[in-house]
């Protein structure tokens, strides 16, 4: 592949937002990501920003990544949402076996889905590998995908583990009729009859002791996975709380109050809405920014984080959701009635910035609690740490 620039793929998404936002009440609609739009992103290179170059991707770390996937979610939450999980994955696969990865990547352009809770999956010991079948729910993007990451316990692997599933062995259950993120598609993927899955085919993706990872450079590597890949939650949430500020922006410069008529421009209360939010969202982009950066430069140099840094990491997910959360709600509350109709993006960017801090692995209490357990002497109390 030619020598990309992470500024220039950053240009290249930015390029896209008119497009994307758009299509995003279709999108919306349909419950899946309109393929235009799948087509955009791939003709951009965007889901070939942290694959690897051996691959044909452009070997970046989560730097660039982050700037896109933000972008790409202010322009429509879902598409964002999407990306970001298929992105952050490209990167997993780096974790994988050398073999696995020759696998995964046989698909050019490979678009991902997951799933990772493994109480779903049903694993046998094969000859050479696993007889897997089950249902995972929550598969975002499922529609679109190449491959499926699904979670399993496997026999003779330490901790959780993710299969890689080629998308001709599983099957899509439209499950997905929800009140946020709807065109992320996330349904039930499912393996009736059971099939046969590879010894080399999964990815551990709470550690970095696996064959794959001496072949790549990037300070992320260097690091451990879930202090990384939370990421893929975290940056669309902050372009879903500037997507609303953008939308409420825009129509607040010419929005008039519907009893006397006053320009709402020259009101104080939107004023301190849109000072407020914007401070929240300058905040958490200033954290991710620095926490990615962190990350990158001890992973490079190989730096080990210390467990309270580890729960910092993932405290300061947490926390950015819920600034990202708090910003969206301030502005849809002073949006008024207007706002209500789905023509509107707003209440869209609401729906979906509450339906991402919903996630498991964003949940304020979990984090919060494991990092003052460390702070005052004890283990942590979350499982992915």
């Amino acid at each position: 592949m030619p020598v990309v620039t992470g500024d220039r793929l950053i240009e290249r998404a930015e390029a896209l937002l008119p497009a994307i936002a758009a299509r995003a009440l279709e999108a919306e609609r349909q419950r899946r990501i309109p393929q235009e739009t799948i087509e955009d992103i791939r003709a951009a290179g965007l889901n070939r920003v942290m694959r690897a170059c051996r691959w044909g991707g452009f070997g970046l770390d989560f730097d660039v990544f982050f700037e896109i996937s933000w972008r790409l979610a202010s322009a429509c939450g879902s598409t964002g949402w999407v990306y970001s999980q298929s992105a952050v994955q490209n990167w997993q696969i780096g974790l994988a076996s050398p073999a696995a990865q020759a696998d995964y990547y046989s698909c050019p352009d490979t678009f991902s889905c997951s799933a990772f809770n493994p109480r779903g999956a049903k694993v046998e010991q094969a000859d050479g590998g696993w007889m897997v079948s089950g249902r995972w729910q929550y598969s975002s993007g499922c529609y679109h995908a190449d491959w499926a990451l699904l979670g399993a316990v496997l026999p003779g692997v330490d901790g959780p583990a993710l299969l890689l599933i080629p998308r001709k062995d599983f099957q899509i259950d439209d499950t997905w009729h929800v009140s946020g993120l709807r065109a992320t598609g996330s349904n039930d993927v499912f393996i009736d009859r059971p099939v046969f899955v590879p010894g080399h085919r999964y990815i551990s993706p709470t550690t970095r002791l696996q064959p794959g990872h001496a072949n790549y450079r990037r300070g992320a590597y260097g690091m451990p996975p879930p202090s990384l890949a939370p990421w893929a939650i975290v940056a669309p949430s902050i372009g879903m709380a500037q997507g609303a500020l953008n939308a409420y922006e825009a129509t607040t410069r010419t929005r008039r109050a519907a009893f006397g008529g006053q320009a709402m421009s020259d009101m104080a209360g939107p004023q301190f809405r849109i000072s407020e939010a914007s401070a929240k969202l300058d905040t958490a982009r200033a954290l991710a920014r620095a926490d990615i950066g962190e990350a990158i430069t001890r992973g490079t140099v190989g730096d080990e984080p210390s467990a309270e840094d580890r729960v910092r990491f993932r405290r300061n997910h947490a926390y950015i959701v819920d600034l990202c959360y708090d910003a969206t709600m301030l502005i849809a509350r002073g949006a008024g009635a207007g706002s209500l109709f789905e023509t509107n993006p707003i209440q869209r960017f609401m729906r979906d910035a509450h339906a991402g801090a919903m996630q498991i692995a964003v949940n304020w209490d979990e984090q919060a609690e494991s990092y003052g357990r460390v702070r005052m002497g004890l283990s942590p109390s979350g499982l992915m740490w």
